[in-house]
């Protein structure tokens, strides 16, 4: 069946009348439990004492939409033909109930700090839960794997864990819709009740909060996804607005170099690789000869930075050079060694000496930047003299500079265009290797890519301990002055458990410093990653005297998102995409493929499990293991994360044309072995892009599959990016048999992700293929994935 946009909403609710049973209540008298609200369509029925709601649709259709056998005493209980309000002093509560010719609307305020449970959905009469949990999730209530992921895994955050703030409860005919109205502060807890997932929404009044309440609008839709995603939709609209990628490329039209692009993280944070030296018996002997010459040289001045106390890298070296000297051959952990200790010391702002390069001719381009002043470079000049003053000295053994990286390379560039990849979205994974190598963001742009840096404010790490670039900032006193503390008066602690967090109330001096350091030199990003700002990673902060709340945190991360990418004209994007930053970003990692199973060790810990996702790092400078090995999968983590009878695009139902998402970086297209082929046929039915972690050595590898793929997407993204995703249907049963619609019926895609053989309209979709028909020229075509 599909659904057109005029089905999606509530039949109106008219002419609200209401019923007191027990006769018209006045100011201070106590209910029973009979109060109504009704119309000709709904009639709702209110016990005040447990704060028991039931709604009732003509003589076949009736639901509890919370239950409670806990009474409550209740004072100041008053009616009118439009709502009911009550109060529970025991609780410091003030509930109000008010019904509109759409929806029930549920408003409760605490005068006190503490928590509140409302709804209780535990009765066992719905059939499934539709949750935003990233695009989507269908979960039967009575399915015993979902109860045992959903019951053991902890709470969900509503901030956090729901892409968009609503949740469906399906039942027959029809999905009671939950709009959640106060975003923050709240958790949804599941129990197994009688065999049947059950749900408790708990709100937590904070001390940091003086305005204390929540609630929600209530809707009754059509039972499918569909309807519940444009119910949530029409909300936004009228609340707000949601705005689309062409009126956000009005302001930036590089915006529209992502429509058709895969998104592509490139790694190559060193300067020179292994493959760079020509002859390593060549080098060797003259590296020793210089070493040993009385007068200082090149040679020389690096072996004493080396053995500075922060080179790690080349104090290991120095340590095995007696090791090099008497070995016939240059074996592959002294290649190694020797390539990274360069490629640490060429980070350093000494690396270059006039009185050690003083009889070495330096290229044309490292003159130029000499004759500035060495003093006076920035960061990305000191790298470029770096890499000349290195190449002058030992120009008859290394290739020459344009050729150095890993994947940081024109080569990566010229392969993407002689293979038909004429727009990407390609990600550094931090701004350093842009700084290396400004020529490959130059090239990038001119080509009519999008290339970004990572960049992230959310872990802050002890001065002089920093572990990783990002958690690194000039402004020092932010560890001790700017990080957040519990209600306990503890710190929390950031990624990996590693520093603390930075409270984003008190970020924006040190991203503009950052932001416009990094811009400020011949640097040209167009685009720009801000890790976590879109995860919903809200925090209470009780440090005494400047305590903040989690509304202050959301709006500063959007504050400095907004920053960057109105001062910079860049192309903003973030983790995740939950929808409060919709009207900000462009594009978010994270919405379709989330990171998988954190808390199973086969995947994180244990390195001999096969499993075991990989190590964060790389020694050779490319992808590291994390994001380029591939692994198979549980079947128990295959149920809950990848099964496409539980997956729906929800979000995309509201956001297709505003917000363009994607997989989390850990978890790409080609990252889990078995579910290659699904994830490309979702790809091209949810309208996604594709994400890829590439080196060079991984692009050879997967070359084919890579452009294959794209050719298909790009062509279909380019057009359905700019229009509404109007439908999503299962169209079997088993729900194997899934079809998108996107525009007024501009294009259909019919994806099969069932054994066998489906015949649509007398056409046969194959296994694991999906249909993508144009109704309006009159032409389809088939795609099965390699």
């Amino acid at each position: 069946m599909l659904f057109h946009l005029k089905s999606f909403f509530l039949i109106p609710w008219l002419c609200s009348i209401l019923i007191i049973s027990c006769g018209q209540p006045n100011k201070n008298t106590q209910s029973n439990n009979d109060l109504s609200l009704f119309n000709e369509n709904f009639r709702i029925q209110v016990d005040p004492e447990t704060f028991t709601v039931k709604i009732e649709k003509g003589d076949t259709f009736e639901r509890y939409l919370s239950y409670s056998e806990e009474k409550m005493e209740v004072e100041n209980l008053e009616a009118n033909e439009k709502s009911i309000n009550w109060e529970v002093p025991s609780k410091s509560l003030s509930i109000n109930l008010a019904i509109y010719d759409d929806y029930l609307d549920v408003h409760i305020a605490s005068s006190e700090t503490g928590n509140f449970e409302w709804p209780v959905i535990d009765r066992g009469e719905h059939e499934a839960f539709t949750i935003p949990i990233e695009q989507g999730k269908y979960i039967p209530a009575d399915d015993p794997q979902w109860i045992s992921f959903m019951t053991g895994h902890g709470n969900l955050i509503g901030t956090r864990d729901l892409s968009m703030q609503m949740f469906g409860v399906n039942q027959g005919k029809y999905a009671t819709v939950y709009i959640i109205k106060n975003i923050f502060n709240n958790e949804l807890v599941f129990n197994e009740t009688k065999g049947s997932l059950s749900l408790k929404f708990n709100h937590h009044f904070p001390s940091t909060v003086s305005d204390k309440n929540y609630g929600y609008r209530i809707y009754l839709a059509d039972n499918n996804p569909t309807a519940i995603a444009k119910t949530y939709q029409a909300y936004v609209e009228e609340t707000g607005s949601i705005v689309t990628l062409e009126e956000k490329a009005e302001k930036n039209s590089d915006i529209r170099k992502l429509y058709g692009a895969p998104h592509i993280y490139v790694w190559g944070d060193e300067f020179l690789i292994q493959q760079n030296v020509k002859n390593w018996r060549k080098l060797k002997a003259f590296f020793l000869k210089e070493l040993a010459s009385p007068k200082m040289n090149p040679t020389k001045h690096i072996f004493e930075l080396f053995g500075a106390s922060e080179a790690e890298t080349g104090k290991e070296f120095r340590d095995v050079l007696d090791e090099l000297k008497n070995d016939e051959y240059v074996y592959k952990y002294h290649k190694l060694l020797w390539i990274n200790a360069w490629n640490e010391v060429l980070l350093r702002h000494d690396f270059y000496d006039e009185n050690n390069w003083g009889n070495v001719p330096l290229s044309a381009k490292g003159q130029s930047l000499i004759k500035k002043g060495v003093g006076n470079l920035d960061d990305s000049e000191i790298f470029q003299l770096n890499k000349a003053a290195l190449s002058a000295a030992y120009s008859n053994f290394l290739d020459p500079v344009s050729q150095w990286g890993n994947g940081v390379s024109e080569y990566l560039l010229n392969e993407f265009q002689n293979t038909g990849i004429n727009k990407a979205w390609i990600g550094l994974d931090s701004w350093l290797p842009g700084e290396i190598h400004p020529d490959f963001v130059a090239k990038s742009n001119a080509l009519g890519y999008l290339i970004a840096p990572y960049d992230s404010y959310h872990s802050i790490h002890e001065p002089g301990k920093e572990r990783w670039i990002t958690a690194k900032f000039v402004d020092t006193t932010l560890y001790e002055n700017a990080t957040i503390t519990e209600v306990d008066g503890s710190k929390i602690a950031g990624f990996l458990q590693r520093g603390r967090l930075l409270n984003p109330t008190l970020s924006m001096p040190t991203v503009k410093n950052r932001v416009n350091r990094i811009m400020g030199q011949d640097v040209n990003f167009n685009s720009w990653f801000i890790d976590c700002d879109a995860t919903g990673y809200f925090y209470d902060d009780y440090t005494p005297g400047r305590m903040s709340n989690q509304s202050q945190d959301m709006n500063a991360r959007l504050e400095r998102m907004a920053w960057i990418r109105d001062n910079h004209d860049l192309v903003i994007g973030s983790e995740d995409g939950n929808d409060y930053s919709a009207p900000v970003i462009a594009y978010a990692h994270g919405m379709t493929t989330p990171p998988v199973a954190w808390e199973d060790p086969d995947l994180r810990q244990n390195k001999e499990s096969e499993y075991f996702v990989g190590n964060y790092f790389s020694r050779t400078g490319g992808v590291p293991e994390r994001y380029a090995k591939q692994v198979p999968m549980k079947d128990k983590h295959t149920y809950v994360y990848f099964d496409n009878r539980f997956n729906i695009p929800l979000f995309q139902l509201v956001y297709n044309n505003s917000v363009i998402t994607s997989h989390h970086w850990e978890w790409g297209t080609l990252k889990v072995i078995p579910e290659i082929q699904n994830q490309e046929l979702k790809e091209v039915l949810y309208n996604v892009p594709p994400l890829y972690q590439l080196d060079i050595p991984n692009w050879k590898q997967h070359k084919k599959v890579i452009t294959d793929h794209v050719k298909v997407f790009s062509k279909l993204h380019e057009q359905a990016v700019k229009m509404e995703m109007t439908s999503f249907d299962w169209l079997t049963e088993d729900r194997l048999i899934q079809k998108t619609v996107f525009g007024d019926n501009k294009i259909q895609i019919i994806a099969n992700f069932g054994p066998t053989t489906f015949d649509y309209e007398g056409k046969e979709i194959s296994a694991k293929s999906l249909l993508v028909v144009y109704p309006e020229k009159d032409t389809f075509e088939f795609y099965k994935p390699l």
